[in-house]
């Protein structure tokens, strides 16, 4: 099953499940407690912590990480379990796999991007943590597939509302080329 955040990030072959972590979370949690579901492909538009990783890109990823600005400058902590790894051996090869950072704020400080790029996360979006943790608690296989949109510096908004719709047609071109609808 395909799912997408919605909204301005929608596809006619997914369904959607909400922006942000929470809307995420809820109705994603709602869809599998209603349907019998083999595995969760989630797609959508990320940012790039690091410049490496150039804006239109595929990639893939079965890690997720939720690690806000003041967690990484050590200005707090937290009792919970900030990261999940789903193992999924079936993920298409020919794209990096990478790590994805997921919160309900888009980074804008390029310091705090290199920061995160060389803890070995380098993608942003803001669902994927929430549609790994539900997957893992329905024990149900997924991996999210990604088209980078922007960098996450000073210009990360302007970047994603300029490249945003060429990422769409990039991605939906992807999963078409990639995948039997």
């Amino acid at each position: 099953m395909f799912v997408c955040a919605g909204k301005i990030e929608s596809f006619s072959f997914a369904k959607s499940i909400g922006i942000g972590m929470i809307e995420s979370a809820i109705n994603l949690s709602r869809i599998c407690s209603r349907e019998i579901i083999d595995n969760i492909i989630f797609i959508g538009s990320a940012g790039s912590y690091s410049y490496d990783i150039q804006p239109f890109e595929i990639c893939l990823s079965t890690k997720a990480t939720q690690i806000e600005m003041s967690y990484l400058n050590s200005n707090a902590y937290t009792p919970i379990d900030n990261q999940i790894e789903i193992d999924f051996e079936d993920v298409p090869r020919g794209t990096k796999n990478v790590v994805v950072n997921s919160s309900n704020y888009i980074n804008t400080n390029l310091e705090v991007s290199q920061k995160i790029s060389k803890a070995g996360i380098v993608l942003e979006n803001m669902e994927f943590f929430s549609v790994l943790k539900v997957a893992q608690a329905f024990d149900i296989k997924c991996y999210g597939i990604f088209c980078i949109t922007n960098y996450c510096d000073k210009n990360a908004h302007q970047d994603f509302i300029q490249n945003h719709q060429k990422a769409k047609i990039i991605l939906e071109d992807f999963i078409r080329k990639n995948y039997t609808l």
